[in-house]
């Protein structure tokens, strides 16, 4: 039963780790050159779909704060008036779907079970109890429902309306204030595949 319970608590431990981890991806031109680049201005018509997620002001400010702070550590300033670059964001929030396998156990009803045995070469008879451990004996599938949230950052160049640089993050969210809170962490690490 111990046994059951621990591979139990792990599977659970594994599935909540593997859900709150995000992924990062970044794509640009390979001619990106950042160093002509020294002012910023966030772009209207950022996107929140999915209005329990990311479409209230605590979210936006949240993201638009963080990547001000990471932009700044990279050298750009905002600039409101002559921009090299215009900030856009997109948050939404997908429903999606997963199999996963969970193992299956069988395990013996535990209890009294006759046993021989010998006092001074004389068969004596008694009762033992005896506790039965989990034998695997598969596993079993099942669909998981989850919603994944992508929020996606992109730079503009002002002169030319070009995205030259896009930031994704993807990720299972699960909670509303888990969700908010965590994305100065998921804008910082966004920024920060910006090359140098």
């Amino acid at each position: 039963m111990m046994r059951k319970m621990m591979l139990g608590m792990l599977f659970v431990t594994w599935i909540l780790s593997s859900c709150s981890s995000y992924n990062f991806y970044s794509v640009g031109s390979n001619k990106l050159d950042l160093n002509k680049y020294s002012t910023y201005a966030w772009v209207r018509g950022n996107e929140s779909k999915l209005e329990d997620y990311y479409n209230n002001d605590i979210a936006e400010e949240n993201i638009i704060e963080s990547a001000n702070a990471a932009l700044n550590s990279k050298g750009l300033k905002l600039n409101n008036k002559q921009p090299d670059l215009l900030i856009r964001y997109t948050a939404v929030v997908d429903n999606k779907s997963r199999v996963i396998s969970e193992p299956v156990y069988y395990q013996r009803p535990s209890g009294f079970v006759p046993v021989r045995g010998y006092y001074r070469g004389v068969p004596v008879y008694y009762y033992q109890y005896v506790r039965s451990f989990p034998v695997y004996v598969g596993s079993e599938q099942r669909k998981v429902e989850f919603e994944e949230g992508n929020i996606v950052i992109d730079l503009i160049d002002r002169r030319t309306s070009k995205v030259v640089w896009r930031g994704v993050a993807k990720g299972e969210v699960s909670n509303l204030s888990k969700a908010v809170n965590d994305l100065p962490k998921v804008i910082s690490k966004i920024i920060g595949k910006m090359p140098s």
